[in-house]
């Protein structure tokens, strides 16, 4: 009897499982966007700043949304554009998963050019209020080489990992899985734009490092300015206390 009963409770759990688990064909390797509007700013415990997504606002008129590859309506077509946008269409891969992929999420915002000034003088070639482009650099990650290669090409962080990835602890929260499908971004703001920094992470979208440090007052307010792929501006101020 014990025996019919566990026969029994094995076959039900096998029965739950084929229900929960999922293999279906993904056209496309990014799964969801993730849209939101309120990007803010912080100073990490490394004294870097973060870009990242703030995940609740007391302002109800801050857009934030998922398109994913099983939306509706609107949304849906809305994740075919940016797949389209993206040259993400052609992933073909049957993969399974439980609740939603673990793979494949990226934010639906990229940027196409990020600002940085102070409210005083850098150093001698920086005054108050001129772009600081050339000593700002960065720092993130982002499946597009993965993409652009035909699903081919990946990237090896064990022995290939920019010694800047190293300089900050909040780094690794940028990654959410399979490692090796992106790869690192990592220029200065004067030297990349919209090609480096499309399909960034949810959360923390990057990290902005100084190559510099100024000469004389170390209290610095800060304004970033962010411009999206899709013509959005977001203007931020934060302060940073040089070391």
């Amino acid at each position: 009897m014990k025996r019919v009963i566990f026969l029994s409770l094995v076959a039900v759990l096998l029965c739950m499982g084929c229900d929960i688990s999922k293999t279906i064909l993904f056209k496309s390797y990014v799964t969801r966007y993730f849209y939101s509007e309120n990007i803010q700013l912080r100073i990490t415990d490394a004294g870097n700043i973060s870009i990242y997504r703030e995940y609740m606002s007391e302002n109800k008129k801050v857009k934030t949304a998922i398109y994913s590859f099983n939306s509706k309506g609107e949304e849906k077509k809305i994740y075919d554009e940016l797949c389209k946008i993206h040259n993400d269409l052609s992933y073909n891969q049957k993969r399974s998963y439980i609740a939603d992929p673990l793979w494949g999420k990226c934010s639906a915002i990229d940027f196409r050019e990020i600002d940085v000034v102070s409210n005083k003088d850098f150093d001698s070639e920086h005054p108050a209020g001129k772009s600081l482009k050339d000593v700002v650099r960065f720092v993130s990650i982002s499946p597009k080489q993965f993409i652009d290669s035909g699903y081919k090409a990946t990237f090896d962080w064990k022995k290939n990992e920019p010694g800047f990835f190293a300089k900050d602890p909040m780094i690794p929260s940028m990654f959410q899985s399979e490692t090796g499908c992106y790869f690192p971004i990592n220029g200065l703001l004067s030297d990349i734009g919209t090609d480096e920094m499309q399909m960034l992470p949810v959360n923390t979208h990057g990290i902005l490092f100084f190559d510099k440090q100024p000469t004389a007052e170390k209290e610095h307010s800060l304004t970033v300015t962010i411009y999206t792929r899709e013509g959005k501006k977001f203007v931020r101020n934060i302060t940073k206390v040089f070391k």
